[in-house]
């Protein structure tokens, strides 16, 4: 006999089947995972999609309710119709301004050839030459192409990865590892390739690379830590890479610094605040942490309304509606208790999300206003 908790607790498609809905399963039978024929103890937790069963409200939130800056995307379009379909899609859900993360030399030259009849809409940010990361004489051939793009149009420089390597470095290891693709870039990348140390950011062999940003007036968007590094050896350790990046942002007070991803630190906001509190140079973007955040959503809120001139919106996925939406709904709405799965690589929990329900003040801070602020601030510590 099944209890009340426990049918509560089942999803739609096993509940059926334990009310005798559907044939009941025999042992050693194939188990399908959208089968209404699925127990629980045969359901594996990949393939578990809970539904809520409370009637609340449902906010569906079609259009941010100010105009956005993303802060973080990662320019992948290739022709000039996929642009004018994007610059219509971010008409649509309200982002006035995306910043597109690109690549190195050519790469980044074509991209920003594609994006350029959008000046307004487009920031073309570049990524960092480290291909002679580690050789000696390492330092002026970087600089010299970071000024290079820098004529041509780059707006910042990012994303930049130290996931424990350094930054340009490889992790090397059997081919089921996940790496860094270099040079400068980060994600996955080579697998089962030789280990290639970087440098991590505070190294003083990068301190005319982040002054060189600081001299031209670009902002530089950092990716520190990453999801799991405790099965690579020979990398620095997760708390190593804050303190890192804090050293760097201290030794470097005109570069202006934003921290992806709230610095990896989103199961931590009191250490990230206190981080912000003593570096206003720094910021963080919240990209690809919404799932993460709308776990906790009223430390979320209290943190993200108690550091509102430093927390930028940003997203690190694809541009569709329900993304969007989603993300909207998290920051704007006061809904409770939903789950969104099969969104992207960070929509794929099983636990339920909340809203943050930020004031308005605070909503047009994150939205528009932060990044517009970081923007000037680096441009502030130009030199002319």
């Amino acid at each position: 006999m099944i209890n009340r908790r426990q049918l509560i607790m089942l999803p739609g498609a096993a509940m059926a089947s334990r009310l005798g809905k559907s044939k009941t399963p025999r042992v050693g039978d194939p188990v399908h995972s959208h089968s209404a024929d699925v127990l629980p103890d045969k359901l594996l937790l990949k393939d578990y999609r809970p539904k809520s069963v409370y009637k609340i409200p449902v906010s569906e939130i079609k259009k941010a309710k100010f105009p956005i800056i993303d802060v973080h995307h990662h320019a992948t379009v290739k022709t000039p119709q996929d642009v004018e379909a994007m610059v219509k899609f971010m008409d649509a859900v309200g982002i006035e301004t995306t910043v597109a993360f690109s690549a190195i030399g050519p790469a980044f030259e074509a991209r920003y050839r594609l994006y350029s009849k959008y000046p307004k809409r487009f920031h073309v940010w570049y990524g960092l030459d480290m291909a002679d990361v580690g050789q000696p004489g390492f330092g002026p051939a970087t600089l010299k192409e970071l000024e290079r793009c820098s004529k041509i149009g780059a707006a910042g420089v990012g994303e930049i990865h130290d996931k424990g390597m350094g930054i340009g470095g490889l992790f090397g290891g059997p081919p089921n590892w996940q790496g860094t693709r270099p040079p400068g870039g980060g994600g996955a990348g080579p697998h089962g390739v030789p280990a290639k140390k970087g440098l991590h950011p505070d190294d003083p062999r990068m301190d005319a690379i982040w002054q060189k940003c600081a001299d031209l007036g670009l902002p530089v968007n950092i990716h520190m830590s990453s999801w799991r590094l405790g099965n690579k050896p020979g990398i620095m350790g997760h708390d190593g890479l804050i303190k890192s990046l804090e050293a760097t942002v201290e030794k470097h007070p005109k570069t202006v610094f934003i921290a992806c991803h709230l610095a990896n630190l989103d199961y931590d906001l009191t250490r990230l605040g206190q981080i912000l509190d003593r570096n206003p140079n720094l910021y963080v973007d919240i990209a690809a942490r919404f799932a993460e955040t709308a776990a906790i959503p009223r430390s979320a809120a209290q943190f993200i309304s108690g550091h509102a001139d430093r927390v930028t919106y940003g997203t690190d996925m694809p541009y569709n509606q329900r993304i969007f939406s989603t993300t909207f709904r998290i920051l704007e709405s006061s809904d409770e208790h939903f789950y969104e799965q099969d969104l992207f690589f960070n929509f794929n929990y099983h636990w339920p999300m909340h809203g943050f329900g930020l004031p308005d003040d605070v909503l047009k801070k994150m939205y528009r206003d932060n990044a517009l602020n970081a923007f000037r601030q680096a441009r502030s510590m130009a030199r002319a």
